[in-house]
């Protein structure tokens, strides 16, 4: 058993810190305040300038220049609960961190725009240094990972019809420590990776596609992942994502939005290895916009990509689901959203979003009958953006 939760210390190493904040999975269920009020949509409907984050295409539909500043605080309650030495239950102390969005749209003629995003995809971390009752007692583990993206979408727009790309450029830092097994390291990365999309709007419905490249980290130093021993596995990637949707504009005020992402993990550098299922994920939201205000509901559910039911015989498979378990559960499924805007003129409006996730993962029987462990993963965020309309 010692080897196999080496095996899986390691596995954590690859998938840990890519993003406890993140809540599909490794990935934010929305960007922009706009999109997070409305369980994450986005991609089928124009959100001013946070639009750069969801689908280059949209900012064909501008109709001047807008900038939006903000950020989310974000405060996951994560806890790691085995039944090793009778049940315990450890909470990791890694729970708040602030995530930056920056976005800007602007229509250069009829038919061209272009836009900038800046925003935080990834970051924090677990941190179980306080341990005293569980595995992670004797391990003393915490991670720390900050993930940046820089995006410029380009669009082209006639008779409704858009097309859009946007070339991708993130930064990455990553921190590990596991004192039990002598493993510290601290490595930064930049890597590259591209987005396009397309948008089509007609009697007040629009219809929307995204497709994201995977993004290769290296990060050599900070980890090793290869658990075969034929060589040196520091690859970490962010996943290769596709969205559809469709959003509907009716009685003047009211859109409704339907979306449904597949992020790739099965496929993904630092995630196949261990075992890591694609994640699908479905996206509803509503808005309510009068002239001065909106107000905005959603709900976003996507089935934890963890394997929860490995092989029992297969040391890797085992310490794969451990390891990410212990590391980075990644378990939160159902997200309740609200969100609302206030104009306090032509140019300057104000946004908001609250999501309330919550999400657990069992895993019995892995290291032999009536052995359990098993996370919970429970978060709140609040999302404030300022817009100005030039």
């Amino acid at each position: 058993m010692k080897k196999t939760i080496k095996l899986a210390l390691v596995a954590s190493l690859a998938l840990g810190a890519t993003s406890a904040f993140a809540t599909n999975g490794t990935s934010l269920i929305g960007f922009g305040a706009k999109s997070r009020g409305m369980g994450g949509t986005g991609v089928a409907q124009f959100q001013g300038a946070e639009s750069s984050f969801n689908n280059p295409a949209l900012a064909g539909y501008a109709t001047g220049t807008e900038v939006s500043i903000g950020g989310t605080y974000f405060a996951p309650d994560v806890s790691y609960t085995d039944n090793s030495g009778g049940s315990a239950t450890e909470d990791s102390i890694a729970n708040a961190s602030m995530i930056p969005a920056v976005s800007s749209v602007d229509k250069i003629n009829e038919n061209f725009a272009w836009g900038l995003a800046l925003y935080g995809v990834g970051g924090m971390g677990v941190d179980y240094r306080e341990a005293t009752t569980t595995q992670q007692a004797g391990i003393k583990a915490n991670d720390n990972l900050l993930l940046m993206r820089f995006s410029v979408p380009l669009a082209y727009t006639i008779s409704g019809f858009s097309i859009g790309i946007a070339p991708v450029i993130e930064y990455g830092a990553l921190s590990m420590n596991i004192p039990a097994f002598n493993q510290s390291g601290v490595t930064t990365d930049i890597a590259y990776g591209f987005e396009v999309g397309a948008a089509y709007q007609i009697a007040g419905v629009t219809l929307g596609l995204d497709y994201k490249s995977a993004v290769t980290h290296d990060f050599k130093g900070s980890f090793n992942s290869d658990l075969t021993g034929l060589g040196t596995q520091s690859e970490l990637d962010t996943p290769q994502s596709i969205t559809v949707g469709a959003s509907y504009n009716f009685l003047k005020n009211n859109t409704i939005a339907l979306e449904y992402r597949n992020l790739a993990y099965s496929s993904a550098a630092g995630f196949e290895d261990f075992g890591w299922n694609d994640m699908n994920v479905i996206s509803l939201g509503y808005e309510y916009a009068a002239e001065s205000w909106a107000v905005r509901v959603g709900y976003n559910h996507g089935d934890q990509p963890i394997e929860t039911s490995p092989d029992a015989t297969d040391p890797l498979a085992v310490g794969g689901t451990f390891g990410s378990i212990l590391m980075f559960p990644g378990v939160t499924e159902d997200h309740y959203t609200l969100g609302g805007s206030y104009a306090f003129s032509k140019k300057t409006s104000l946004d908001a979003a609250f999501v309330y996730g919550t999400g657990e993962a069992i895993v019995k029987d892995a290291f032999g009958p009536g052995s359990e462990f098993s996370a919970t993963n429970d978060q709140i965020s609040a999302t404030v953006a300022l817009n100005y309309n030039f």
